[in-house]
Order: C-alpha cells, then structure tokens, then sequence
C-alpha cells in the first residue's frame, strides 16, 4: 500500500479541529474515515511510527490489536498528538507549505513528508518575520 498524503491531511484536519485535547478512532469513522479499513490502519502506523500521536496516558499504540489468524481487533482509546505531531500538523495546515509539498514531493515516504513540512514551514515562518 502507498501513502496517500491526502488521507493523511484528512486525518490531520480531524485531529486538529477535535474539540478537546484528545481523540478516538471514533472521530474518524464520524468524519468519514472509517477506521476497520486497510488504509486506516496504515495510515495510523504511520503516525505512530513517527511519534505523531501516542496514547492520553503514555502507554504505547492506538487500540489496534491482531490475533495470529490476522483478525484485527480495535480499542477505542484516548489519543493526542505529540509535541511532534502538533509541529507536523502546524505544518501542513499551512496552504502554502501543503502546495508545495504535494507538487514536489508526491510520493515522499512518512518521515520526508514529515520533515520536510516541518521544516518549509518553519522557513517560511523565519523568512516572514524577516530572521533570515
């Protein structure tokens, strides 16, 4: 499975706009991204992969448990974004940092997506407050 960098602004945006400072698969599903779904999945080892997101109380994963035969069973936890998933989301938030990475890096794998975004965005935060 590819990364589809559109799913992930998606997801993102449900994060970000949540009401309270943590989140459950739940959200997704009730924003139209259904979390029993292979891209889901992916998509949500990918952040935690990355140390995007991790549980309200430190505990590893986000609900997803497999049993040997490949059944997959979902918890529906408290989550939040990390430090670093707030850099990220800051990030491609910006219209003009998720433009460009799109255009130019359409199929950067997770940490390119991540770092790059991050650090555009912080570049052009520099650049608009003259600190170049």
């Amino acid at each position: 499975m590819r990364i589809d960098h559109d799913y992930i602004k998606r997801m993102i945006d449900v994060i970000l706009s949540h009401p309270s400072p943590t989140f459950t698969i739940e959200d997704f599903d009730s924003a139209g991204l259904p979390y029993q779904t292979p891209e889901f999945e992916f998509h949500m080892k990918l952040f935690d992969d990355q140390g995007l997101i991790e549980q309200d109380d430190g505990d590893p994963g986000f609900g997803l448990t497999k049993g040997i035969d490949g059944y997959a069973s979902w918890s529906v936890l408290p989550l939040r974004l990390t430090s670093r998933g707030h850099d990220f989301g800051e990030a491609v938030s910006d219209k003009s940092v998720w433009e460009k990475v799109r255009k130019e890096l359409p199929g950067a794998a997770m940490s390119s997506l991540v770092t790059v975004s991050v650090g555009l965005f912080q570049a052009y935060a520099k650049n608009k407050l003259g600190l170049n």
